[in-house]
């Protein structure tokens, strides 16, 4: 009788139909990562004419600007012809940003000026704000001249920290990108090779973004190169940049 038995099982394990196998599950797609934030432009103090005199073999197309910070914290300080960089952590950005909230209140419902007067002369500074509260203003006359509008006073002492701002994170920065802009003109002397540039007469009549290797063999900043090109004489600078400006 067991025999009997197991010979029944073993012929129910051969014509009975199997188990249906466990559905097997797709592995789950790897979760895409977040689009990063791209770095933009939050403020900047670009220096005018007025304020920094030049040679007559200088232009002023060739100044880089005085103060540029980053919304990732990046800072870059201009000075004739070159950057520095340097980096602020998140409570010294917090403290640009309080400083210039503080600045923008104490002006009122009248809104940030379209210029500052500080004494007599022509524009020195333009303070920019790409961010939040967008704005573009000129600081007139001197910077150390006493302020006429009590309100304007923060906002006043926000550009001269701009214009005077150190960090210990500075360090030299070599741009990857350089503003080339080209004027028929004279200058005094020979031509140089115009090497690897483009041609100089079709060139924009504003400026040209180029990559670092084209200014070997020139100058860089506000002194002026000249280039021979046919019978004309082109006056080429070349301004750096710091990464997403342009």
């Amino acid at each position: 009788m067991r025999r009997r038995f197991l010979a029944c099982l073993l012929l129910a394990g051969v014509f009975l139909p199997a188990a249906p196998a466990p559905a097997q599950t797709k592995p789950a797609p790897p979760a895409a990562s977040p689009t990063p934030t791209p770095v933009a432009v939050w403020l900047r103090l670009d220096p005018q004419p007025a304020e920094m005199p030049l040679s007559p073999r200088e232009s002023f197309d060739g100044v880089p600007s005085r103060f540029i910070l980053m919304t990732d914290g990046s800072v870059y300080v201009g000075g004739r012809r070159e950057y520095l960089r340097g980096f602020l952590d998140r409570a010294e950005m917090q403290d640009v940003s309080t400083r210039l909230d503080l600045a923008l209140k104490a002006l009122g419902k009248a809104g940030v000026p379209p210029s500052i007067t500080l004494g007599e002369g022509p524009a020195v500074f333009r303070l920019s704000s790409l961010l939040g509260v967008q704005f573009h203003t000129y600081v007139m006359g001197n910077l150390d001249a006493p302020l006429l509008a009590p309100s304007q006073a923060l906002l006043v002492d926000f550009v001269r920290r701009l214009a005077a701002f150190r960090h210990p994170s500075l360090r030299p920065f070599d741009p990857a990108q350089f503003a080339m802009s080209a004027r028929e003109k004279t200058l005094p002397g020979g031509c140089r090779d115009r090497l690897l540039l483009p041609p100089l007469a079709s060139l924009p009549a504003d400026e040209l973004v180029v990559g670092e290797s084209l200014t070997h063999g020139f100058p860089t900043g506000p002194e002026m190169a000249q280039v021979c090109e046919g019978t004309k004489r082109f006056a080429v600078v070349f301004r750096p940049l710091v990464p997403g400006e342009r």
